[in-house]
């Protein structure tokens, strides 16, 4: 990868997390980056090629920090303290989940950009699924997991954009509180 693509990726990255696909425009990132915006478009020719090379970066990025709490040897607790830890460090860094900003946006993206999303937050409850069936006598609660993984996950991805508003940080924080009384 060259200097350049990987410039623009992270600042492409930092301003989607921030302001959304549609606000990016490649002339503001090429100034962004220090090149011509026609350098852009020689990295990424169409619009959708950068929203997929970010998903799908963003999406290799999160499941790699899944894959390394799946190796700790902790609890329950631990872990999914460790997977809500993912969601704050994005709040301190004032952003939001790429693909949860993406999501907002969905309809302006192409088939293969849905997909892509799709894929990520399925394959994000899975995950949690699975989590929450090798572990269920550390359940505090008679919800299946399927229930505990898609609230979770939701009640996170939405409590990231309360908060934004509100600037409080208190959504994240009562949605931790919440999901931890599940956890014996």
């Amino acid at each position: 990868m060259t200097d350049n693509r990987k410039k623009l990726e992270e600042a492409a990255l930092n301003s989607v997390q921030r302001n959304g696909f549609n606000a990016l425009s490649f002339r503001t990132l090429a100034d962004d980056v220090g090149i011509k915006s026609s350098s852009v478009h020689y990295h990424f020719p169409e619009k959708s090629d950068l929203a997929r090379t970010l998903i799908e970066r963003y999406s290799e990025t999160f499941f790699q920090s899944l894959y390394a709490i799946n190796e700790r040897k902790w609890g329950l607790r631990r872990k999914v303290r460790a997977f809500i830890d993912i969601f704050e460090n994005v709040a301190a860094a004032k952003k939001l989940c790429l693909c949860g900003m993406m999501a907002s946006e969905v309809e302006q993206l192409d088939d293969v950009n849905r997909e892509l999303l799709n894929s990520y937050f399925i394959n994000t409850e899975n995950w949690l699924i699975q989590l929450f069936n090798d572990n269920r006598d550390d359940l505090n609660t008679e919800l299946n997991s399927r229930i505990l993984a898609k609230s979770l996950f939701a009640s996170l991805q939405g409590a990231l954009l309360l908060d934004r508003v509100v600037q409080d940080g208190n959504r994240l924080k009562a949605q931790k509180e919440l999901f931890m009384s599940f956890l014996k």
